[in-house]
């Protein structure tokens, strides 16, 4: 496969970092355009979209300075008089119910942990399927680029057989010779037809994964080999702290919070009011207080829950701090390698099509019998399908490394 092809296949990884500078053809998508794609139709980011939109919730519902509204009670009634006549009894009652202990406070602590703790969840899930597209995408840049790999073995191969067919019929060659270079034209077109089979399942995957079916018109299409060369890019400032991280300190918040608010529980609230009443021709105004008695609902459930929900995303923080750092570490050697690796292949590209073109006239002028000829067309093919590889798994180590460390393309 000539060297641009693979070029063609690499470009990918350039455009996972930076945007595109210039307009969009429109009869391709780029990996930038993939990931326009995932983050309006992506299942996982609209379910979280939707999540976030559920925590304004209970933050709006905290957000009023008294957390119940006030309360009017009306009550009418007749009165017999002692002398028998008839009169009206009338009351009329506003109170006002207050918490006490600042749990109005706390609630509003509660859930703003709450909104913050979903936004960082989408946040990481943006994180987690833009790295899923963006392997998707590689891969299927990759499969693309394997196809023309293999249409060029296969045309090599039947013109293999066309000139075995002119040597066999000189004399040059025996009927064996036709026979193996029939057999390896009918492997190189096995190999066409899978590899075909394999671009329309890839696309279909990334089609699933973004939750958008793009018309077949339009082709998935980048630059895999500047994408593979281009450099990971860093979080801003050299740091910042990964989203998930971010989640598990928002819900440890949130539910210290909560156990807080379950313990102040055990504190009656109370209501305030004022009451007119008439009896007959008697006017009486009264100030009201009314305080229940925590006897029994003393937030026994909020309280446990709550200080076990806060226990364990303290223990889930405390292992990830862990984990991430390793896993960032994991993703770094990878990527080193992976383009230390490439390197090396690179290095012996040209001698590719050196060798190739040297066997071929080598076997055309009877200079070369077909085995050794095939052995060396099959080494040359495995070589480029290895660069292929290369190009392909040092873009997805930058892929993953970009991943773990938190950036978003």
């Amino acid at each position: 496969m000539p060297i641009r092809s693979a070029t063609a296949a690499l470009g990918l990884a350039a455009a996972l970092l930076w945007p595109r500078p210039g307009g969009a053809d429109p009869s391709h998508i780029t990996l930038q355009d993939a990931f326009a794609l995932a983050r309006q139709h992506a299942p996982a980011l609209v379910e979280a979209r939707a999540r976030v939109r559920a925590a304004q919730g209970p933050l709006a519902s905290a957000a009023p300075l008294l957390r119940e509204n006030p309360q009017l009670d009306f009550q009418v009634g007749s009165r017999r008089l002692a002398n028998g006549d008839h009169g009206l009894d009338l009351a009329v009652g506003l109170a006002q119910p207050f918490e006490l202990g600042g749990k109005q406070g706390l609630r509003r602590e509660a859930a703003r942990a709450g909104l913050s703790m979903e936004e960082a969840r989408l946040r990481d899930a943006e994180r987690l399927v833009l790295g899923d597209v963006a392997a998707a995408y590689l891969r299927l840049l990759q499969a693309r680029e394997r196809l023309k790999l293999v249409n060029a073995a296969a045309d090599a191969a039947a013109r293999t057989v066309q000139a075995t067919e002119r040597r066999y019929a000189a004399g040059d060659v025996p009927a064996v010779d036709l026979n193996v270079a029939k057999v390896a034209r009918a492997r190189a077109l096995a190999e066409v037809r899978v590899s075909q089979g394999e671009v329309s399942a890839l696309r279909a995957e990334l089609e699933g994964r973004l939750g958008y079916r793009t018309e077949k018109a339009r082709a998935f299409d980048d630059d895999l080999r500047s994408l593979a060369l281009a450099p990971p890019r860093a979080a801003p400032d050299g740091g910042g702290t990964r989203a998930d991280l971010v989640a598990l300190e928002q819900e440890q918040a949130q539910a210290k919070a909560a156990a807080t608010l379950g313990r102040r529980q055990v504190l009656p609230d109370v209501a305030l009011g004022v009451r007119y009443q008439k009896e007959a021709d008697e006017t009486v105004f009264l100030g009201t207080l009314s305080v229940p008695l925590p006897l029994f609902a003393r937030g026994q459930e909020a309280r446990l829950v709550s200080e076990a929900d806060a226990s364990r995303a303290e223990g889930e923080l405390r292992a990830a701090s862990i984990v991430v750092p390793a896993q960032v570490q994991a993703a770094s050697e990878r990527y080193r390698a992976s383009r230390d690796a490439l390197g090396a292949l690179e290095e012996v590209l040209p001698l590719l099509d050196d060798n190739e073109a040297l066997a071929q006239r080598s076997y055309d002028a009877g200079e070369m019998d077909l085995a050794a000829f095939l052995l060396i067309r099959r080494d040359t093919l495995e070589a480029r399908a290895a660069w292929l590889d290369g190009l392909t798994r040092a873009a997805l180590a930058r892929v993953q490394l970009e991943v773990e460390t938190g950036v978003l393309p």
